[in-house]
């Protein structure tokens, strides 16, 4: 089950959600160009393409999504990268006219696979923080049901 809370006041979502996957497995859904445009997205909403991704501190990542006629683009820069433990991230999307926030995912070993906390941090507005709470709740829907389509097609 993923929850996912707004903190409109401090400007946070924290986003929890427990994957029947170990965490490399996790972090490499998070981090793999292919994997990442195979999930991240859905066919009534929009889909995520053309992932640039420097996977080191201090590299770059952009990815574009396309839904409902429109194009837009994400950008940011790696500012942690420590696998498969944590990964943080600046996130500055077109349509916010790319406002950094930062998007830090800690992904912890439990007996049933991972626990993966995304901290979403630097909203301004309580509008924009509650949307991204919905938001996070439905990427880590998507990424829950990649994994466990991965791991019954390996059975």
């Amino acid at each position: 089950m993923t929850t996912a809370v707004a903190d409109v006041k401090a400007g946070t979502v924290r986003a929890t959600v427990e994957i029947a996957a170990p965490p490399a497995a996790v972090f490499r859904a998070l981090t793999d160009p292919q994997e990442l445009e195979t999930w991240w997205g859905h066919p009534e909403m929009y889909r995520t393409h053309d992932y640039q991704i420097d996977l080191r501190v201090g590299g770059k990542w952009s990815a574009k999504a396309t839904g409902g006629g429109q194009e837009s683009v994400v950008r940011g820069e790696y500012l942690a990268v420590d696998p498969p433990r944590v990964l943080e991230t600046s996130w500055e999307p077109s349509w916010d006219q790319f406002r950094r926030t930062i998007v830090r995912y800690t992904l912890e070993a439990i007996p049933s696979g991972t626990r993966l906390t995304v901290f979403h941090r630097g909203f301004a507005g309580e509008e924009d923080c509650k949307n991204h709470a919905e938001g996070w709740e439905r990427v880590l829907e998507w990424l829950t049901g990649y994994l466990a389509r991965i791991k019954k097609a390996a059975v």
